[in-house]
C-alpha cells in the first residue's frame, strides 16, 4: 500500500502543477511524461498488491481460514474483479511500439483455468504475379489460438499454447505452439525449458495479436520458420547491478535443437544470445541478437554447413509517430519448414541470405492508426532472387478486437511458413 500511496500523491502533485502553470508546449510534454510514468508505477503497485492478496488467499485457503473481507476503504476481496488503472492513449501507443515486456517470463500473473483466446479471420484477394494456383483469393481463419500461462507457485511458472488453424489447413503436426516450464532463480533471472519462441530479434517474438501488419517480415519465415524451437534458456534483466547503463537491459541466452521443425534433425545444438536496452528518454529500444549453429546439407552435398545468423533491431516512439527497424543476415537456410527435410532448391553451401524491414506508424486517434512497411529479402533460398515488398495499412481498435486493411506491393512471391502473396488483406482479430 505504501507504493500505491506514493504513486497517488505523485499523480496529485503533477496534476496540481499543470493547473497552476499553463506553461509552454515543452512544459506540457514534460507533465505528460510524468503522468505516464506515474500511471506505470501505479499499475506496477496494483499488480504487486493483487499478487500479495492472491498469495494470502491461497495460504489461508490451505489452512482452512476464510478469506479477508473488504475493508472500510473499499478494498476488494482477493479474487474479486479489479478495475485496471486507466492508461492514456499516448502511453498505450508507446507501449505497443516499444513493447517493453517482449519475451519476459510469466511471473506477473497467476496461472488460471480460464485460457487466453485469440481468433483472427481474414479475407485475401488479388494474388501477385507468379504466385500460381497455391495462393487463391479466399476467406480463412488465419489464427485460432488458446493459451494458458502464468505463475503456479513462488518459484515455478508454466505455459501452454495450442493453435487450431493448422489442423483446418491439413497440418495437424503444428498444433502445439508453446509447452514450457520456467523456474524463477530470483527477481531478475528465470530458467525456461521446453518448446517456446526463440529469443531472436523483435518480430520473431512479437505476438500476432499486437503486430500491425498481417504477417511477420519475409526474413522471419526463412531464418526462423514457426518462430519456435525446443531447448533451454536463461533470461532476465540487469537491474540489480545498478541504475546506470545496465538499467532496463534485458538478456536472453539459450541452447536449442536448431532444427527447421520441432523434431531434431542434425544432432547439433544451436546457441542464441540476445541483449536489449530500453530507454525512457527518448522512448527507444535497441537490440542485438546472435545465433551460432549447424544445419543439414542435401544428400551428396558437402561444404559449409553453418547456420550462423546475426541481427539488430530498434523501436522508437515520438509524439504520434512510431518507428521500427530490423536487419538480419546469415548463412542461407538449407531447408524449408516441414515435418521432414525439404531442401531449398537454390541453396548452396557457403551462400548467404539477408533481410529486414523499416516500419512507420502514425496514430490518428486513440483507436485509429495508419502504417507503412518496406521489407526486402536477398538470396531467397527457393529462387535465389531478391524479394521486395511494400505494405500500406490502416487498423481500428473496436473494443477487444481490431479491424485492419492492408495492401501489398510485391513483384515476386516468397515461400515460407507465413506466405503473404496476395495484395489485399482484410483481417479482424479478437483477443480475450
Amino acid at each position: 500500500m505504501r507504493a500505491l500511496t506514493i504513486a497517488l500523491l505523485f499523480l496529485f502533485f503533477v496534476t496540481g502543477a499543470s493547473a497552476q502553470q499553463p506553461g509552454s508546449t515543452a512544459k506540457l510534454e514534460e507533465l505528460e511524461r510524468k503522468l505516464d510514468e506515474a500511471t506505470r508505477q501505479l499499475e506496477q503497485a496494483s499488480s504487486v498488491i493483487r499478487s500479495v492478496r492472491e498469495e494470502i488467499s491461497r495460504i489461508k485457503g490451505e489452512k482452512g481460514e476464510a478469506p479477508t473481507s473488504s475493508n472500510a476503504s473499499g478494498e476488494q476481496q482477493p479474487g474479486a474483479a479489479k478495475q485496471a488503472a486507466p492508461e492514456s492513449p499516448k502511453a498505450a501507443f508507446i507501449e505497443r511500439i516499444i513493447d517493453p515486456e517482449l519475451g519476459l517470463d510469466e511471473r506477473k500473473k497467476v496461472l488460471e483455468a480460464k485460457p487466453e483466446v485469440f481468433i483472427q479471420a481474414r479475407y485475401s484477394a488479388l494474388p501477385i504475379r507468379g504466385a500460381g494456383s497455391t495462393f487463391k483469393p479466399n476467406f480463412r481463419l488465419s489464427r485460432i489460438e488458446t493459451r494458458w500461462a502464468g505463475k503456479v507457485s513462488d518459484r515455478l511458472g508454466a505455459g501452454l499454447e495450442i493453435q487450431f488453424h493448422p489442423a483446418l489447413e491439413g497440418n495437424p503436426e503444428e498444433l502445439v505452439n508453446d509447452a514450457f516450464i520456467e523456474y524463477y532463480l530470483n527477481d531478475h533471472a528465470t530458467v525456461r525449458v521446453g518448446q517456446f519462441i526463440k529469443p531472436f530479434g523483435f518480430q520473431i517474438q512479437q505476438s500476432s495479436a499486437r503486430r500491425e501488419s498481417p504477417e511477420r517480415g519475409i526474413f522471419a519465415g526463412y531464418f526462423f520458420p514457426g518462430q519456435r524451437d525446443r531447448g533451454i534458456m536463461l533470461f532476465g534483466d540487469l537491474d540489480s547491478l545498478g541504475k546506470g547503463a545496465l538499467k532496463n537491459v534485458q538478456y536472453f541466452v539459450g541452447a536449442f535443437n536448431g532444427n527447421r521443425f520441432f523434431n531434431d534433425n542434425n544432432r547439433q545444438v544451436n546457441y542464441i544470445v540476445r541483449v536489449r536496452k530500453i530507454f525512457d528518454r527518448p522512448k527507444l529500444a535497441i537490440g542485438l541478437s546472435v545465433q551460432r549453429g549447424k544445419q543439414i546439407l542435401p544428400p551428396g552435398v558437402s561444404g559449409n554447413d553453418n547456420e550462423n545468423v546475426i541481427g539488430a533491431d530498434f523501436q522508437y516512439a515520438v509524439g504520434r509517430f512510431g518507428f521500427r527497424g530490423e536487419f538480419v543476415s546469415g548463412n542461407m537456410p538449407s531447408t524449408l519448414l516441414g515435418i521432414g527435410p525439404e531442401f531449398a532448391p537454390a541453396f548452396r553451401p557457403g551462400a548467404h541470405s539477408s533481410g529486414g524491414y523499416l516500419f512507420s506508424n502514425y496514430r490518428l486517434t486513440a483507436k485509429d492508426n495508419v502504417y507503412a512497411r518496406y521489407e526486402q529479402f536477398n538470396g531467397e533460398p527457393v529462387t535465389g532472387k531478391n524479394v521486395r515488398a511494400f505494405n500500406l495499412g490502416y487498423f481500428r481498435q473496436i473494443g477487444l478486437s481490431r479491424l485492419s486493411f492492408d495492401y501489398t506491393f510485391k513483384r515476386r512471391p516468397s515461400f515460407n511458413d507465413d506466405p503473404v502473396n496476395e495484395r489485399l488483406h482484410i483481417s479482424w482479430g479478437i483477443e480475450f
